[in-house]
């Protein structure tokens, strides 16, 4: 198989699975932990140690409906500890944005930057920083180990 389509992080989601390979490649079907569909390791490579986030329970929360618009975007392809950040647009773009959805992820950025330092919307982090902030906002986080999934905790 090729090494671009080695999974290098799974989540599930209220929309179903996704899987993350490099290069901004991604694979999604309408899967559970229970019943993978993009992230079925009969289908493809998933190898041991790779990370799983479950944000399924976590988005009913306060907390995790709100990190959904106010975390930050995995890059998969980052080192540890690396963040890419949104750049700052120029006025002119960011006046013609003004009104749609991007528009309004930039707004939430810009707040964001005022009153935290931490990577926010639009900025990218590695996977481990990712994981970590799922993990912060109630998500069940595991590995897949021998094409199944060991939840933490358990």
């Amino acid at each position: 198989m090729s090494g671009s389509r080695i999974a290098k992080l799974v989540t599930f989601g209220r929309g179903g699975d996704t899987v993350y390979y490099s290069h901004g490649v991604t694979g999604s079907g309408y899967g559970t932990p229970e019943s993978p569909h993009a992230a079925d390791p009969a289908t493809l490579e998933i190898p041991d140690g790779t990370p799983v986030i479950d944000n399924r329970a976590a988005v009913l929360t306060d907390s995790g409906y709100a990190w959904v618009f106010r975390g930050p975007m995995v890059d998969v392809d980052l080192p540890c500890g690396t963040v890419d950040p949104c750049p700052t647009p120029s006025a002119l773009f960011a006046s013609a944005v003004q009104g749609n959805a991007y528009g309004t992820l930039l707004n939430l950025h810009a707040a964001h930057k005022v009153v935290s330092p931490a990577p926010g919307p639009l900025d990218a982090v590695d996977i481990q920083t990712y994981v970590n902030g799922w993990r912060e906002h109630g998500a069940r986080i595991g590995q897949y180990h021998n094409g199944v999934i060991e939840w933490e905790g358990r």
